[in-house]
């Protein structure tokens, strides 16, 4: 695991990445999770934590008992908070990285008590963004690069249990993460529409009128 790096990046391990991008293209909606980081590199993940959420376009909003819950069972397996609860992971179900009005609401609300913390996206097209901010003092912040450790890849693709891991992931995404879609609403057929059509376009469709107009 490589630790002498010049920008400090966000480093994931091929599992953490792949497990990602899973879920990034799993469904229609976002979905986040928190980043498990190495003992020894608090920048390197090594694992992508899924709790339950409730999940639409352009938000997460995830469920405060799973959030606890997840807090006790790392406090069982002693893995203090710094190494769980900094890095918050999500995907964007499009190409774009930036963060939304509604990200920037949930990083400064969950995580501003935090001394540090790191908000990172993957859109569909794998782009990344990730931001690492400073709470304590005058507080800081600043656009980190990332990267994926592929050194470790040739071991992980001969692992006989990826498929199962896999499988897992899957299980986790269908248990985990509950898909809020929103029905279009019905174009509604105005006089205009139909005269419109009749006169100038008559090639369209009326809904794709209410769309260009």
């Amino acid at each position: 695991m490589p630790t002498d790096r010049p920008h400090q990046p966000l480093v994931f391990s091929p599992l953490a990445w792949l497990k990602l991008q899973f879920l990034c293209h799993a469904g229609p909606t976002e979905v986040a999770g928190f980043g498990l980081a190495h003992p020894e590199d608090p920048l390197y993940l090594e694992d992508v934590l899924v709790i339950r959420q409730r999940c639409t376009l352009a938000t997460v909003a995830l469920d405060d008992a799973a959030v606890a819950d997840l807090f006790d069972r790392m406090a069982d397996a002693g893995i203090p908070p710094a190494r769980f609860a900094r890095i918050w992971l999500h995907t964007h179900p499009g190409a774009s990285v930036v963060p939304s009005g509604t990200d920037e609401e949930t990083f400064a609300r969950v995580f501003g008590s935090c001394d540090w913390a790191i908000m990172a996206i993957l859109g569909r097209t794998g782009r990344t963004s990730a931001r690492l901010r400073f709470n304590a003092g005058p507080g800081a912040a600043v656009e980190i690069p990332t990267l994926v450790d592929w050194s470790d890849w040739p071991q992980v693709a001969g692992d006989r249990d990826l498929p199962a891991r896999i499988a897992d992931w899957r299980r986790e995404y269908d248990t985990l993460v509950e898909e809020i879609v929103f029905a279009r609403e019905p174009v509604r057929r105005s006089p205009l529409d139909d005269f419109l059509r009749r006169s100038h376009f008559p090639h369209l469709d009326p809904g794709d009128l209410h769309a260009a107009f």
